[in-house]
């Protein structure tokens, strides 16, 4: 019985982190889901998935990659200025595609704290599909 149990507890344990590995590669399924992952990074402060946000190619620009990609390995004071920015974000349209014969790009509107004030704070994240994948590209 206790054989059983143990092997029970296991089959559960490796499933759960199965399904968490899983959806640390979903994110990048849609650009409304890679948005929201931003955000509830910010929210929890685990960054741990927003490395995959950027495209490997280097194609996005550097707002992208300094302030939110490369956010785990930043000092504590740019992880709080990332929190601030994001913690309270929301998305305020729909996903708009665009496609092209060489690549697929979409943009999201957005809501964020924005240090400039109010006025700055309404914003468009744009994304780029390669292999299959989303990827931030600018805002």
């Amino acid at each position: 019985m206790k054989l059983f149990f143990f092997s029970f507890l296991l089959s559960v344990a490796s499933f759960s982190f199965t399904q968490e590995k899983k959806s640390d590669t979903d994110i990048q399924s849609s650009p409304k889901l890679i948005l929201e992952e931003v955000f509830r990074a910010a929210q929890t402060s685990d960054y741990s998935n927003l490395y995959l946000l950027c495209p490997p190619s280097g194609e996005n620009d550097g707002d992208t990659q300094q302030f939110i990609c490369n956010i785990s390995s930043a000092s504590v004071e740019q992880q709080n200025e990332f929190k601030s920015y994001f913690e309270k974000a929301y998305i305020t349209g729909e996903v708009k595609y665009t496609n092209s014969s060489t690549e697929e790009k979409a943009s999201i509107d957005f809501w964020f704290n924005h240090p400039g004030g109010e006025s700055r704070s309404n914003e468009t994240m744009h994304f780029v599909k390669m292999n299959e994948k989303w990827f931030l590209l600018s805002f």
